[in-house]
């Protein structure tokens, strides 16, 4: 807003009005985009779309928020918020495929908790700390924030490496914890 001279109501309006719709557009594309790629890449593939997703939208923030207007901001906000919204179907299918179908729900809830502890309580934190300590820039702020992406990357290169042998060993790790499982073998999903 600053930046580019807007006013706050302009902001929310137009941001606003972007965001949320390319917030719903975004995953609905990666989740079948991702389940796709799976089948031909099985367990692997819908890491390998995180990994995407997560490993560019980095390198295209900083092209958006290096933008010399609002309008070329916007232009340029649309690929970049489709590719960073694309992470989430695939690790929650990831997340749904490592445990029995029963534990899905608190799979679901534990997954949140430390999502909203870490991504929307901490990291506006520390943005707008990062932003006070370089006098209020927030584009450097949101841009010096993605020096996590490394961490990231490496993370779910791992994930794709491991996540077949993972999904097969489901039943195992199951009855090792205590579960009584049935005959009936549950085969991981393509």
């Amino acid at each position: 807003m600053k930046h580019y001279g807007l006013s706050p109501a302009t902001t929310g309006l137009e941001f606003g009005v972007l965001a949320g719709a390319l917030g719903i557009i975004g995953p609905l594309l990666a989740g079948p985009l991702s389940d796709r790629i799976n089948m031909r890449f099985p367990g692997s593939g819908r890491a390998c779309v995180t990994l995407a997703s997560l490993g560019v939208s980095p390198l295209i923030a900083i092209w958006v928020y290096h933008a010399q207007n609002p309008a070329t901001f916007y232009v340029r906000f649309v690929p970049y918020s489709l590719v960073l919204t694309a992470w989430y179907p695939p690790l929650y299918a990831i997340l749904f495929e490592q445990v029995l179908p029963r534990m899905r729900g608190i799979t679901s809830s534990l997954y949140i908790i430390v999502t909203t502890l870490f991504g929307i309580g901490i990291g506006p934190f520390v943005v707008g700390m990062i932003s006070d300590a370089k006098g209020g820039d927030l584009a450097a702020a949101i841009l010096a924030i993605n020096w996590v992406a490394p961490a990231i990357v490496v993370m779910l290169v791992a994930l794709a490496l491991r996540v077949r042998g993972d999904e097969e060993q489901l039943i195992a790790r199951a009855r090792r914890g205590g579960e009584t499982l049935s005959v009936a073998r549950v085969t991981p999903t393509a």
